[in-house]
């Protein structure tokens, strides 16, 4: 076994760590059972043969064959039948053994016809004990030593000095040899026992882990077909909701339609949130860095989170250090995303007061620091250790009527970790809290961005004045998607671009549509009865349909990796579901020819003729128009429904409006109208 010998952990616990040891120390008791069983049964069958033989030799020195015979049959009887496993009852029938093999050896040694013998094999035995009993190795050696003193003792009075000697050497040798011999085997042992279990517990972790891979498949596959299932309807309401925003002149419609559009992010980022939470519990989550524009991250986050704070009556001020880099390169998804998950914590949890940001950048440490201070209800010292855990919210009865998953702050912790930045919390509760974030960021423009708040004003006035920037009218694009919606939605979202839009419903329908007519472009649904988008794409490619076709995967599936899967399997691009007009133009100038786009001057141009068609058209109807609008009267004693119906009749109808029927008999003695619409009359 070597030089290892010396170290006190491989004597004391054959190698192992005191702890492992005792976890398994009642194991090696009951192999310590099993051992003194056996070898008292061999003892006593030994002692059987030396007796039977000695007789059938006619020796009468036959007494030490007596104790092996009975000592072992009473151990072994007490070791089966009584069986009781602990320290004490283990140590009772080793050293029971010990001193039936030592009385053996006495008697044998010291007998008349032995007294002058060296007793080698006797000596031997006494020093091989130790293999049978694996105790404590200093109690083992302790007994073994005490053993042998006693017997040379004995020894030195009865032998003469050249057997005395013999017994000396052999002791000494043998006593040293079995000793080493015991360490040797009560390590390899003790370790199998050892090494055993851990093996059969590294089997059940195994088949745990298989079980948990099995539940997490499970997981992803339900999350994956929630979000497929939500995201296609929420397609069709965010796009025809786009569309009434674009086309409605109603200030009370565009309202209604801004409300759906609020609620409709609302769930999106909720969706999003159980998304993100299954892609950092897989390990999938994947950190994307690239260059970014920091004003454009800032402006989104401003314009995504002030109406919230106007909403509630707060003050959302956000100061940002004039010098800061305008170009740093980072995951700018991730920044964004990090940004409004504590801005809105800090608004949902301030009921009055304010909402103060401020972000800054450590050039020497290449790192940003941001800040954000509310004056909300804050947090008990007790509970912040529970703030970034997931699916929990604190004060739940409290707080139960601000919307939320409970993941925002939790899922912003953990993009941080993988980031190599840090998020601290100060909170004093029902006084407010401060979130402070810094988190490593590289320079590719130290170029300051300036005045933020000047900027955020010119970049909100040109925001306004936005239209499409995308025209091609000599484009041929085809839409494909089992949803007669989702056909709409694209289309009407593509309407002012003027690119010639094809609908079909099916794999298999766009495949002949395709052999009969070619496309610059395919939008292609991915989960569609019958052929499914891959499966689609697929027979494109083996007809050699597909050549020179960008076909861009269009699907309500946004599980971690999905983009990337699409690709693999031969799409071009990737677009999820619900569509944003922004993405869906990006994709649009990026796949197709730049000969089918008009330029800027083109457009400008096209959009010029536009407006002078309808201002003609205008004329015309004007011009044309030889009849009166018709009187509608209506007699309502309820304001509200009087302005409403105001405006509904606003441009179609002359309304006169009357709060009874008295003076609305009077009006029609005198006048003559077209429509009598009575509302809660009395």
């Amino acid at each position: 076994m070597g030089i290892s010998f010396l170290n006190k952990k491989e004597i004391m616990y054959c190698g192992l760590e005191k702890d492992e040891f005792e976890s398994i120390e009642s194991l090696i008791m009951a192999r310590n059972i099993n051992l003194v069983s056996k070898v008292s049964a061999g003892i006593a069958v030994l002692g059987l043969l030396f007796l039977m033989l000695y007789n059938f030799l006619g020796s009468k020195n036959v007494s030490a064959y007596w104790i092996l015979i009975v000592g072992g049959f009473v151990i072994c009887l007490f070791t089966n039948v009584v069986h009781i496993i602990n320290e004490a009852s283990v140590l009772v029938y080793c050293y029971s053994l010990v001193i039936v093999v030592f009385a053996y050896g006495i008697v044998l040694s010291f007998l008349p016809d032995n007294i002058d013998d060296p007793a080698t094999g006797i000596v031997v035995f006494l020093a091989l004990m130790p293999l049978v009993i694996n105790d404590r190795p200093i109690r083992m050696g302790t007994v073994v030593l005490i053993a042998s003193i006693v017997y040379l003792c004995v020894a030195y009075e009865m032998k003469s000095r050249v057997p005395f000697v013999t017994d000396v050497i052999n002791v000494v040798t043998f006593s040293t040899l079995g000793f080493l011999l015991y360490i040797g085997m009560s390590n390899r042992n003790v370790k199998e026992i050892f090494y055993g279990i851990k093996a059969t517990e590294n089997e059940k972790l195994k088949e745990e882990a298989l079980v948990a891979e099995n539940s997490n498949r499970a997981k992803s596959n339900f999350l994956a077909n929630m979000s497929h299932e939500i995201r296609t309807p929420m397609n069709a309401i965010i796009g025809v909701d786009e569309m009434i925003l674009r086309e409605s002149d109603n200030t009370r419609i565009t309202k209604y339609a801004m409300d759906i559009k609020s609620a409709g992010n609302t769930l999106l980022a909720i969706i999003n949130d159980i998304l993100d939470v299954s892609k950092i519990e897989s390990g999938k989550m994947e950190i994307v860095p690239v260059k970014y524009e920091v004003s454009s991250i800032l402006n989104d986050v401003a314009n995504m989170t002030i109406k919230k704070a106007q909403d509630k009556g707060l003050e959302l001020e956000i100061d940002v250090d004039s010098m800061m880099p305008s170009i740093l390169y980072g995951d700018e998804l991730r920044i964004r995303q990090i940004m409004l998950n504590i801005i809105n914590n800090a608004i949902k949890y301030t009921k009055r007061g304010s909402v103060k940001v401020n972000l800054s950048f450590d050039k020497e440490r290449s790192r940003m620091h941001f800040v954000v201070t509310d004056t909300g209800i804050g947090i008990k010292e007790k509970d912040i250790s529970k703030l970034f855990s997931s699916f929990q919210r604190l004060e739940e009865t409290k707080n139960r009527s601000i919307e939320g998953t409970g993941l925002g702050l939790s899922i912003t912790k953990n993009l941080l970790d993988m980031m190599g930045g840090k998020i601290n919390v100060e909170s004093e509760y029902g006084v407010g809290s401060v979130f402070s974030v810094e988190v490593s960021q590289l320079v590719v423009d130290e170029t300051p961005i300036g005045d933020f708040k000047e900027n955020l004003a010119k970049a909100n006035e040109e925001h306004a004045a936005y239209i499409p920037t995308l025209m091609a009218p000599k484009a041929n694009i085809l839409v494909v998607d089992d949803n007669e919606m989702n056909l709409e939605v694209i289309a009407e979202l593509l309407r002012d671009t003027k690119i010639n839009i094809k609908k079909s419903m099916s794999g298999e329908n766009c495949i002949e549509w395709i052999k009969r007519e070619k496309y610059d472009l395919v939008l292609l649904d991915q989960m569609m009865p019958g052929m499914s988008g891959t499966e689609t794409l697929t027979k494109l490619k083996e007809d050699k349909l597909a050549d020179g076709i960008p076909i861009i995967a269009l699907t309500a599936d946004a599980v971690v990796g999905a983009r990337d899967n699409y690709i693999r399997e031969g799409f071009t691009d990737y677009l999820s579901k619900p569509v944003m007009y922004e993405e869906l133009e990006r994709v649009l100038i990026k796949y197709l020819d730049e000969s089918l786009i008009m330029t800027k001057e083109e457009i400008e141009k096209e959009r010029e003729k536009e407006q002078k068609s309808k201002e003609e058209e205008l004329k015309e109807e004007k011009a044309g128009s030889t009849t009166e609008k018709r009187t509608v009267l209506v007699i309502s004693n309820s304001t509200e429904k009087m302005k409403e119906l105001k405006e509904l009749f606003a441009d179609n109808y002359k309304g006169v409006y009357i709060r009874d029927e008295q003076k609305a008999k009077s009006y029609l003695q005198k006048h003559e109208v077209d429509f009598i619409m009575r509302e809660n009359a009395q």
